[in-house]
């Protein structure tokens, strides 16, 4: 398996934290068969197009095997095959796959994919980021309500600890087609 480049970085993001009651969920999980990393913390999940090798088997990825092909990838500037069997192996070194039985997140997936669409807008989340932060009276970045009109409309932001606090988010001009 290779990952696409820095992924390390957001999958640390994506994964529980270690000490989450829910260890199976702190790595990622490889679905070899149709070549898809998972990662979720059981609030958000990424669906992560990765290269596989016939020999790789679908389970989990230690982020700690994710994490040591992404420095031999820096120095290197290229990234290195995991091999994922019953071990994760990168050139010399092993390591061991985690295990526990990783939710049906592609299920979840296809299912959305199924429901009916009744708007589709584009947002810069960082501009999220920022505003839900500006708007919250802790200064951070929480919860918002998003009151969305239509595609070409500004999204109305709504603090959910300051419901006084309100902005508006403009969407990104140039959407993604995802025909």
């Amino acid at each position: 398996m290779k990952l696409p480049c820095k992924a390390e970085k957001t999958l640390k993001k994506v994964c529980a934290k270690k000490g989450d009651a829910r260890y199976f969920i702190q790595n990622p999980h490889l679905d070899a068969e149709k070549k898809i990393l998972w990662a979720t913390n059981g609030h958000i999940a990424a669906r992560i197009p990765v290269e596989t090798s016939e020999t790789d088997v679908s389970g989990s990825i230690s982020l700690e095997a994710i994490t040591y092909a992404a420095t031999i990838a820096a120095a290197g500037k290229t990234i290195p095959e995991i091999a994922a069997n019953g071990s994760l192996d990168i050139g010399e070194t092993s390591f061991t796959r985690p295990d526990g039985k990783f939710p049906d997140a592609e299920k979840i997936y296809q299912e959305n994919l199924k429901r009916e669409t009744k708007t589709v807008i584009s947002i810069d989340a960082q501009l999220l980021h920022d505003l839900a932060a500006a708007l919250s009276k802790k200064g951070k970045a929480g919860g918002v309500t998003l009151e969305i009109g239509g595609e070409k409309d500004a999204v109305l932001v709504i603090s959910n600890d300051n419901s006084k606090a309100h902005g508006i988010l403009m969407p990104v001009r140039n959407p993604i087609n995802r025909d």
